[in-house]
Protein backbone atom coordinates (compact mmCIF):
# COMPACT_ATOMS: atom_id res chain seq x y z
CA UNK A 1 0.00 0.00 0.00
CA UNK A 2 0.96 3.63 -0.50
CA UNK A 3 0.00 6.93 1.06
CA UNK A 4 -0.37 10.29 -0.61
CA UNK A 5 -0.65 13.68 1.09
CA UNK A 6 -1.75 16.79 -0.80
CA UNK A 7 -0.81 19.92 1.16
CA UNK A 8 -3.04 22.83 0.16
CA UNK A 9 -3.62 26.34 1.35
CA UNK A 10 -6.87 25.44 3.14
CA UNK A 11 -6.74 21.65 3.61
CA UNK A 12 -4.35 18.75 3.93
CA UNK A 13 -5.72 15.71 2.15
CA UNK A 14 -4.40 12.24 2.93
CA UNK A 15 -5.34 9.20 0.89
CA UNK A 16 -4.43 5.53 1.23
CA UNK A 17 -4.07 3.48 -1.95
CA UNK A 18 -3.71 -0.21 -2.61
CA UNK A 19 -0.76 -1.52 -4.70
CA UNK A 20 -2.75 -0.83 -7.89
CA UNK A 21 -3.40 2.77 -6.76
CA UNK A 22 -7.07 2.21 -6.04
CA UNK A 23 -8.30 4.44 -3.23
CA UNK A 24 -8.92 2.78 0.13
CA UNK A 25 -9.47 5.65 2.56
CA UNK A 26 -9.33 9.45 2.57
CA UNK A 27 -9.22 12.17 5.22
CA UNK A 28 -9.07 15.96 5.00
CA UNK A 29 -8.05 18.32 7.80
CA UNK A 30 -7.68 22.14 7.85
CA UNK A 31 -4.22 23.48 7.01
CA UNK A 32 -2.59 25.28 9.96
CA UNK A 33 -1.56 28.77 8.83
CA UNK A 34 0.11 30.13 11.96
CA UNK A 35 3.47 28.40 12.25
CA UNK A 36 5.84 26.00 10.53
CA UNK A 37 5.82 23.64 13.53
CA UNK A 38 2.02 23.41 13.52
CA UNK A 39 2.12 22.66 9.81
CA UNK A 40 4.61 19.84 10.38
CA UNK A 41 2.50 18.51 13.26
CA UNK A 42 -0.53 18.32 10.96
CA UNK A 43 1.43 16.52 8.24
CA UNK A 44 2.76 14.00 10.75
CA UNK A 45 -0.75 13.45 12.13
CA UNK A 46 -2.04 12.76 8.63
CA UNK A 47 0.73 10.23 8.09
CA UNK A 48 -0.05 8.52 11.40
CA UNK A 49 -3.69 8.26 10.33
CA UNK A 50 -2.63 6.71 7.01
CA UNK A 51 -0.39 4.22 8.80
CA UNK A 52 -3.19 3.30 11.18
CA UNK A 53 -5.61 2.76 8.29
CA UNK A 54 -3.01 0.59 6.54
CA UNK A 55 -2.29 -1.41 9.68
CA UNK A 56 1.46 -1.21 9.19
CA UNK A 57 4.44 0.52 10.78
CA UNK A 58 6.19 1.10 7.44
CA UNK A 59 3.96 2.86 4.93
CA UNK A 60 5.60 4.65 1.95
CA UNK A 61 4.17 8.15 1.51
CA UNK A 62 4.66 11.03 -0.89
CA UNK A 63 3.71 14.68 -0.45
CA UNK A 64 2.60 17.30 -2.95
CA UNK A 65 2.99 20.97 -2.05
CA UNK A 66 1.90 24.25 -3.69
CA UNK A 67 5.44 25.33 -4.44
CA UNK A 68 8.96 24.03 -4.90
CA UNK A 69 11.85 22.66 -2.91
CA UNK A 70 15.06 24.47 -3.87
CA UNK A 71 17.40 21.68 -4.84
CA UNK A 72 20.55 23.60 -3.90
CA UNK A 73 19.46 24.59 -0.37
CA UNK A 74 16.62 22.20 0.51
CA UNK A 75 14.42 25.17 1.43
CA UNK A 76 10.81 25.29 0.31
CA UNK A 77 9.08 28.04 -1.63
CA UNK A 78 5.34 27.79 -1.01
CA UNK A 79 2.18 29.79 -1.62
CA UNK A 80 0.08 30.93 1.36
CA UNK A 81 1.80 28.57 3.80
CA UNK A 82 4.19 29.18 6.74
CA UNK A 83 6.88 27.09 5.04
CA UNK A 84 8.71 29.46 2.70
CA UNK A 85 12.46 29.44 3.30
CA UNK A 86 12.04 26.56 5.73
CA UNK A 87 13.42 23.00 5.30
CA UNK A 88 10.03 21.32 4.87
CA UNK A 89 11.38 18.17 3.20
CA UNK A 90 14.24 17.64 5.65
CA UNK A 91 12.18 18.33 8.77
CA UNK A 92 9.28 16.13 7.69
CA UNK A 93 11.71 13.33 6.81
CA UNK A 94 13.41 13.70 10.18
CA UNK A 95 10.12 13.50 12.07
CA UNK A 96 8.91 10.45 10.15
CA UNK A 97 12.28 8.73 10.22
CA UNK A 98 12.69 8.18 6.47
CA UNK A 99 13.25 10.24 3.33
CA UNK A 100 9.84 11.47 2.20
CA UNK A 101 9.53 12.34 -1.51
CA UNK A 102 8.09 15.86 -1.82
CA UNK A 103 7.25 17.60 -5.08
CA UNK A 104 5.10 20.34 -6.54
CA UNK A 105 1.39 19.53 -6.54
CA UNK A 106 1.02 20.33 -10.25
CA UNK A 107 3.80 17.89 -11.03
CA UNK A 108 2.04 15.25 -8.94
CA UNK A 109 -1.07 15.94 -11.01
CA UNK A 110 0.88 15.45 -14.26
CA UNK A 111 2.47 12.24 -12.98
CA UNK A 112 -0.94 10.83 -12.08
CA UNK A 113 -2.59 11.72 -15.37
CA UNK A 114 0.32 10.40 -17.44
CA UNK A 115 0.08 7.02 -15.71
CA UNK A 116 -3.39 5.53 -15.92
CA UNK A 117 -5.03 8.93 -16.32
CA UNK A 118 -6.24 10.93 -19.31
CA UNK A 119 -2.68 11.13 -20.66
CA UNK A 120 -2.12 7.37 -20.66
CA UNK A 121 -0.58 6.20 -23.94
CA UNK A 122 1.00 9.53 -24.92
CA UNK A 123 4.77 10.01 -24.93
CA UNK A 124 4.89 13.58 -23.58
CA UNK A 125 2.09 14.76 -21.30
CA UNK A 126 1.68 18.33 -20.12
CA UNK A 127 -0.58 18.53 -17.06
CA UNK A 128 -2.03 22.07 -16.95
CA UNK A 129 -3.96 23.18 -13.87
CA UNK A 130 -6.27 26.17 -14.29
CA UNK A 131 -7.81 26.96 -10.91
CA UNK A 132 -7.09 29.55 -8.26
CA UNK A 133 -3.70 29.74 -9.97
CA UNK A 134 -2.02 28.33 -13.05
CA UNK A 135 0.63 25.65 -12.82
CA UNK A 136 1.77 22.56 -14.64
CA UNK A 137 4.05 19.57 -14.82
CA UNK A 138 5.63 17.63 -17.65
CA UNK A 139 6.00 13.85 -18.02
CA UNK A 140 7.90 12.00 -20.73
CA UNK A 141 7.22 8.29 -21.10
CA UNK A 142 5.53 8.26 -17.69
CA UNK A 143 8.34 9.97 -15.76
CA UNK A 144 8.51 13.54 -14.52
CA UNK A 145 10.81 15.91 -16.36
CA UNK A 146 12.72 17.50 -13.47
CA UNK A 147 15.11 20.04 -14.98
CA UNK A 148 17.84 21.96 -13.16
CA UNK A 149 15.53 23.64 -10.62
CA UNK A 150 12.35 21.60 -10.86
CA UNK A 151 10.77 24.29 -13.05
CA UNK A 152 9.46 22.50 -16.18
CA UNK A 153 5.80 23.46 -16.47
CA UNK A 154 5.89 26.73 -14.51
CA UNK A 155 4.11 28.51 -17.35
CA UNK A 156 1.76 30.50 -15.14
CA UNK A 157 4.55 32.98 -14.45
CA UNK A 158 5.47 33.60 -18.07
CA UNK A 159 4.44 37.00 -19.41
CA UNK A 160 1.25 37.20 -21.46
CA UNK A 161 2.09 37.62 -25.17
CA UNK A 162 1.35 41.07 -26.60
CA UNK A 163 -0.75 39.49 -29.37
CA UNK A 164 -3.01 37.57 -27.01
CA UNK A 165 -6.69 38.53 -27.52
CA UNK A 166 -5.86 41.51 -29.78
CA UNK A 167 -9.55 42.36 -30.14
CA UNK A 168 -9.65 43.85 -26.62
CA UNK A 169 -7.43 45.78 -24.22
CA UNK A 170 -6.38 43.36 -21.48
CA UNK A 171 -5.96 44.51 -17.89
CA UNK A 172 -2.42 44.53 -16.49
CA UNK A 173 -2.65 42.79 -13.12
CA UNK A 174 -0.04 42.05 -10.49
CA UNK A 175 0.67 38.38 -9.93
CA UNK A 176 1.22 36.72 -6.56
CA UNK A 177 4.85 36.31 -7.60
CA UNK A 178 5.21 40.11 -7.54
CA UNK A 179 5.47 40.69 -11.28
CA UNK A 180 2.84 42.15 -13.59
CA UNK A 181 1.23 40.50 -16.58
CA UNK A 182 1.84 36.81 -15.83
CA UNK A 183 -0.51 34.35 -17.54
CA UNK A 184 -1.81 33.30 -14.13
CA UNK A 185 -3.36 36.75 -13.63
CA UNK A 186 -5.87 36.19 -16.46
CA UNK A 187 -6.16 32.45 -17.21
CA UNK A 188 -6.85 31.40 -13.60
CA UNK A 189 -10.30 31.46 -12.00
CA UNK A 190 -9.70 34.89 -10.39
CA UNK A 191 -8.27 35.96 -13.75
CA UNK A 192 -11.51 35.12 -15.58
CA UNK A 193 -13.41 37.12 -12.97
CA UNK A 194 -10.99 40.04 -13.50
CA UNK A 195 -11.62 39.86 -17.26
CA UNK A 196 -15.37 40.14 -16.69
CA UNK A 197 -14.85 43.14 -14.47
CA UNK A 198 -12.45 44.85 -16.87
CA UNK A 199 -14.28 44.15 -20.13
CA UNK A 200 -17.92 44.33 -19.05
CA UNK A 201 -17.97 45.82 -15.54
CA UNK A 202 -19.42 42.58 -14.17
CA UNK A 203 -18.39 40.91 -10.92
CA UNK A 204 -19.02 37.23 -11.66
CA UNK A 205 -17.50 33.87 -10.80
CA UNK A 206 -16.17 31.61 -13.57
CA UNK A 207 -19.16 29.31 -13.00
CA UNK A 208 -21.56 32.22 -13.56
CA UNK A 209 -19.68 33.33 -16.67
CA UNK A 210 -19.60 29.86 -18.20
CA UNK A 211 -23.22 29.16 -17.27
CA UNK A 212 -24.43 32.46 -18.72
CA UNK A 213 -22.43 31.95 -21.90
CA UNK A 214 -23.95 28.48 -22.33
CA UNK A 215 -27.40 30.01 -21.84
CA UNK A 216 -26.82 32.46 -24.70
CA UNK A 217 -25.65 35.64 -22.95
CA UNK A 218 -23.57 37.44 -25.59
CA UNK A 219 -21.47 39.49 -23.17
CA UNK A 220 -20.53 36.44 -21.12
CA UNK A 221 -19.80 34.43 -24.25
CA UNK A 222 -17.40 37.19 -25.30
CA UNK A 223 -15.62 37.05 -21.95
CA UNK A 224 -15.24 33.28 -22.26
CA UNK A 225 -13.92 33.66 -25.82
CA UNK A 226 -11.34 36.24 -24.73
CA UNK A 227 -10.25 33.95 -21.90
CA UNK A 228 -9.92 31.03 -24.32
CA UNK A 229 -7.94 33.26 -26.68
CA UNK A 230 -5.43 34.05 -23.93
CA UNK A 231 -5.19 30.37 -22.96
CA UNK A 232 -4.71 29.57 -26.64
CA UNK A 233 -1.67 31.82 -26.76
CA UNK A 234 -0.35 30.06 -23.67
CA UNK A 235 -0.87 26.72 -25.44
CA UNK A 236 1.17 28.05 -28.38
CA UNK A 237 4.01 28.79 -25.96
CA UNK A 238 3.73 25.27 -24.57
CA UNK A 239 3.81 23.84 -28.10
CA UNK A 240 6.86 25.91 -29.03
CA UNK A 241 8.83 24.89 -25.96
CA UNK A 242 7.64 21.45 -24.79
CA UNK A 243 5.77 20.21 -27.89
CA UNK A 244 3.66 17.68 -25.94
CA UNK A 245 1.50 14.95 -27.46
CA UNK A 246 -1.24 15.63 -24.91
CA UNK A 247 -2.31 18.49 -22.64
CA UNK A 248 -4.40 17.36 -19.67
CA UNK A 249 -6.53 20.05 -18.04
CA UNK A 250 -7.11 20.11 -14.29
CA UNK A 251 -8.29 22.58 -11.65
CA UNK A 252 -11.65 24.25 -11.22
CA UNK A 253 -11.83 25.70 -14.74
CA UNK A 254 -11.40 22.24 -16.25
CA UNK A 255 -14.94 21.53 -15.03
CA UNK A 256 -16.43 24.15 -17.37
CA UNK A 257 -18.63 22.20 -19.75
CA UNK A 258 -16.95 21.72 -23.11
CA UNK A 259 -13.73 23.51 -22.11
CA UNK A 260 -11.45 21.05 -23.92
CA UNK A 261 -13.49 21.47 -27.10
CA UNK A 262 -13.49 25.27 -26.67
CA UNK A 263 -9.70 25.35 -26.47
CA UNK A 264 -9.36 22.88 -29.34
CA UNK A 265 -11.37 25.30 -31.51
CA UNK A 266 -8.85 28.02 -30.66
CA UNK A 267 -5.91 25.94 -31.91
CA UNK A 268 -5.99 27.04 -35.57
CA UNK A 269 -5.74 30.67 -34.45
CA UNK A 270 -2.62 30.11 -32.35
CA UNK A 271 -0.67 27.00 -33.21
CA UNK A 272 2.35 27.09 -35.46
CA UNK A 273 1.24 26.55 -39.05
CA UNK A 274 1.49 23.04 -40.40
CA UNK A 275 2.33 21.53 -37.02
CA UNK A 276 0.25 18.77 -35.45
CA UNK A 277 -1.71 19.95 -32.43
CA UNK A 278 -1.65 18.00 -29.17
CA UNK A 279 -4.72 16.27 -27.83
CA UNK A 280 -6.49 18.41 -25.22
CA UNK A 281 -8.35 16.38 -22.62
CA UNK A 282 -9.80 16.80 -19.14
CA UNK A 283 -8.19 14.97 -16.20
CA UNK A 284 -9.51 11.47 -15.50
CA UNK A 285 -8.98 11.71 -11.74
CA UNK A 286 -10.02 15.34 -11.28
CA UNK A 287 -9.30 16.85 -7.89
CA UNK A 288 -7.96 13.50 -6.67
CA UNK A 289 -5.14 13.40 -9.19
CA UNK A 290 -2.70 15.41 -7.07
CA UNK A 291 -2.87 13.11 -4.07
CA UNK A 292 -2.73 10.08 -6.38
CA UNK A 293 0.43 11.48 -7.94
CA UNK A 294 1.90 12.07 -4.49
CA UNK A 295 1.33 8.39 -3.71
CA UNK A 296 3.06 7.53 -6.98
CA UNK A 297 6.14 9.40 -5.75
CA UNK A 298 6.17 7.00 -2.81
CA UNK A 299 5.55 3.97 -5.03
CA UNK A 300 8.65 4.83 -7.05
CA UNK A 301 10.93 5.26 -4.06
CA UNK A 302 12.59 2.38 -2.16
CA UNK A 303 10.52 1.24 0.82
CA UNK A 304 11.78 2.48 4.21
CA UNK A 305 12.32 0.12 7.07
CA UNK A 306 10.08 1.90 9.59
Amino acid sequence: MFGGIDLGGTKIEACLFDPDLNEIARRRVPTPRQSFDELLDALVAQYEWLRSEAGTTALPVGVGIPGLIERATGLSLTSNLPATNRPLHDELSRRLGFAVPVDNDCKCFALSEANGGAGEGYDTVFGLILGTGCGAGVCHKGRLVVGLNGLPGEVGHLGIAMNAAPQVTLPMRQCNCGRYGCYETLVSGPGMTALARSLKGLDLSPEQIAGGAAAGDGDLAEILTVWADIVGELLRTIQGTIDPDCIVLGGGLSRIGGVAELLARQMPNHFIGGMRAPAIVVARYGDSSGVRGAAMLAARQPVHSG
